[in-house]
């Protein structure tokens, strides 16, 4: 999966805001790592946005920041948006 969804990269979209959540703290890749219950190495490459982080990490960090579930409500509701005028394949 590339990770664009009818031109939104998700991905991106989702690394920049979890670097906004956790560039500004000291220590930033092991507080992110400790919210998501990864490794620091893991959280350093999100941080650096190398990688991003997998399902179950992204849902400890939604769980535990509300600017990252909100970024990810708001990319699924872009997402539901772009849906609303497809058509069932065949319909035609």
């Amino acid at each position: 999966m590339s990770g664009v969804v009818r031109g939104l990269d998700v991905r991106m979209s989702l690394l920049r805001a979890i670097a906004a959540e956790f560039s500004p703290q000291k220590f930033a890749a092991e507080m992110l790592a400790r919210a998501s219950r990864k490794t620091p190495r893991a959280a350093k490459n999100w941080l650096a946005f190398q990688n991003a982080p997998d399902a179950v990490a992204l849902i400890e960090l939604m769980a535990s920041s509300n600017a990252i579930a909100d970024e990810v409500n708001a990319l699924v509701a872009a997402c539901r948006r772009a849906r609303e005028g497809d058509e069932c394949p065949g319909s035609s």
